[in-house]
């Protein structure tokens, strides 16, 4: 390890003295040990130098700097974690006089480096006189609490300890007030290997960040910097790998960063591994989603499904101690010595998760139930799909006059919204808003959102909405496609509508080759509305017919199972019969083919 500072002259074996100590353990219930302050105190006497070592709060020395007679340099401290926060590093120097009292320099320099703690070490005749701490305040920002003076020897550094707590406790809270009005600064990290697609000659990895960004700004943060790590596989550990680690630390201190915002999963180990290494906040792609998701659920049936894909997404993050008890049911004869906080988290959200499921099971059968009185009803539905910001909500709204909420930013809709659409005379459908896809949609919101998104699932006709001013758009139908595979609406009749044509350039023309009808619309100025409702007359209304059925009073079961299958229009009585008009699909009408009116003419399309 190498010595900092001003060490020309100095023998070798003070050198090595000093090499030595970054390998010094100093435990965690301790701030220095004796031996530590001893070797300190050695060596400034017989060098007539300042020394400063730095600590992390795992005991570990990271770095050594020698001063002159009067003074040492004080390193800024890397892996700072928020400019809001403690650094988690403590500071110890020495004095090259017998007075240990912290001077002016040194509160400065302990409030501009935010460090844990800063401790000062008098020395005469070679031997440590006394030790001096200053640690932040934990009532008032900018503030120091000093004390001392203590013994090289001191063991018992708990209320030490705790009163740092408390002070990181306190920024902890200080921060978030200041980040209630101020956005965050963000760093994106993206990762291309070798299975990373390109996309029309773009790496699909470019076009992720650019989403990402797009992302956290949705979410409230100032992204500040941006950087994609090529490597062959991804690391275990670091997934971008150690050294590209070091490097993003510099990248996050240079801009004052609050948050790292990855585009790829990341593991609850990884998680752990970054945030020790950078210094900040770290989380990924879908996290950041599970946020924008937490603040624009409105209904109650969005915040429970959003707040259960939470609860699944933190329980594997719960990190420490406790994966034994884990294993133990709760309640009376397992709580004990060994129940832990952890523990008693992890066991709150799973009852939490189970509580959500079954709401959201009774939310299900409600909506079970209104479909099955639509199919009685015999009025088809049309949902609209398709990739986030592509103008669902905004065709909602031009098509059937309704007022959805309508914003130019991602997941501006997670609230299913239907509203009724008349075709000609008395012909109505129903037309449904569903929340919008994106690339690398986390499973947990798929699963979440299960009862949301088989809006689409049970719906007669898909109309897969593009945004086709976007160079992407192809790539995001594919995109939508699989999702709609999932969730197992890849068999529906689809429709493709290419929206926001109003905003291509003169003479560009989507190109879209699909085997599904394709139509050029815009929601803005109701560009061709015309073909996109006849579009929807023919492959939703075709398949009703209205029929004049005269049914003998004997086939008594035949009116109920109207009702149940279809739609009656009338029913009239002559002597021996039921003389019924209804609307029925063509397998419903083959199932009564038999009770047709006489003639042709009394089968007409519906």
């Amino acid at each position: 390890m190498e010595i900092s500072g001003s060490t020309e002259g100095l023998k070798r074996s003070v050198i090595e003295a000093l090499e030595n100590l970054y390998e010094l353990d100093i435990p965690q219930d301790r701030l220095w040990t004796e031996e530590l302050i001893s070797i300190l105190s050695k060596v400034t006497g017989s060098i007539n130098r300042e020394i400063v070592v730095y600590i992390d709060r795992k005991g570990c020395v990271t770095d050594v700097c020698v001063g002159d007679f009067r003074t040492v340099s004080l390193n800024d401290v890397e892996g700072r974690r928020s400019k809001y926060r403690l650094s988690g590093v403590r500071c110890i120097h020495t004095h090259t006089s017998e007075n240990a009292m912290l001077s002016a320099v040194d509160i400065t320099s302990m409030k501009n480096l935010k460090l844990d703690m800063m401790a000062a070490v008098g020395v005469k005749d070679h031997k440590p006189t006394e030790v001096y701490v200053a640690v932040p305040s934990a009532v008032s920002v900018d503030d120091v609490e000093i004390f001392g003076p203590y013994p090289a020897d001191k063991e018992d550094f708990e209320a030490l300890i705790e009163y740092i707590n408390e002070a990181d406790e306190f920024l902890r809270q200080q921060q978030a007030e200041i980040l209630k009005n101020e956005a965050e600064r963000a760093v994106l990290v993206g990762l291309k290997t070798q299975e990373t697609k390109n996309i029309l000659g773009t790496s699909e990895a470019d076009i992720s960040i650019i989403e990402l960004k797009e992302l956290a700004q949705t979410a409230g943060a100032h992204v500040v910097a941006s950087v994609i790590q090529s490597r062959d596989s991804r690391d275990a550990a670091y997934l971008i790998g150690r050294g590209k680690v070091e490097e993003l630390s510099l990248l996050v201190q240079a801009n004052q960063a609050d948050i790292v915002i990855f585009d790829e999963d990341i593991s609850p180990s990884q998680q752990r591994n970054l945030e020790e290494a950078l210094g900040v906040k770290v989380i990924d792609r879908t996290a950041l989603i599970l946020d924008i998701f937490a603040q624009r659920a409105k209904s109650r049936e969005g915040k429970i499904q959003v707040e259960l894909a939470q609860m699944e997404y933190i329980l594997p993050r719960l990190s420490g101690m406790g994966q034994v008890l884990s294993r133990l049911g709760g309640g009376i004869g397992t709580r004990g010595p060994g129940e832990t906080k952890l523990e008693t988290d992890r066991r709150h959200i799973r009852r939490r998760i189970n509580t959500l499921k079954e709401q959201l099971k009774e939310i299900k059968k409600q909506r079970e139930l209104l479909r099955a009185e639509r199919k009685r009803n015999r009025v088809p539905v049309a949902a609209l799909v398709g990739y986030t910001n592509s103008g669902k909500s905004t065709l909602l709204n031009a098509l059937c006059g309704s007022d959805a909420y309508v914003e130019n930013k991602l997941f501006a809709t997670l609230d299913t919204t239907t509203r009724q659409l008349q075709l000609e005379e008395n012909n109505i459908i129903l037309v449904t808003d569903t929340v919008g896809f994106i690339r690398k949609l986390p499973h947990h919101l798929v699963d979440a959102f299960k009862s949301t998104l088989e809006e689409a699932v049970y719906a007669d006709l898909l109309v897969m909405v593009v945004d086709s001013s976007d160079p992407y758009a192809e790539d995001h139908i594919r995109i939508v496609d699989n999702i709609m595979e999932e969730l197992g609406a890849g068999h529906k009749p689809t429709i493709i509508a290419l929206n926001k044509v109003d905003k291509l350039s003169p003479g560009t023309e989507p190109r879209i080759v699909s085997d599904r009808p394709v139509i050029e619309i815009s929601a803005k100025t109701g560009f061709g509305f015309d073909k996109l409702k006849q579009y929807h007359k023919d492959m939703l209304l075709e398949v009703r017919v209205r029929v004049r059925l005269v049914v003998p009073f004997r086939d008594g079961w035949v009116l109920p199972w109207l009702y149940e299958n279809g739609k009656v229009l009338s029913v009239e009585y002559d002597e021996n019969n039921s003389i019924i008009e209804a609307e029925l699909d063509r397998e419903a009408t083959a199932r009564v083919r038999k009770y047709l009116s006489p003639g042709a003419e009394n089968i007409s399309r519906a």
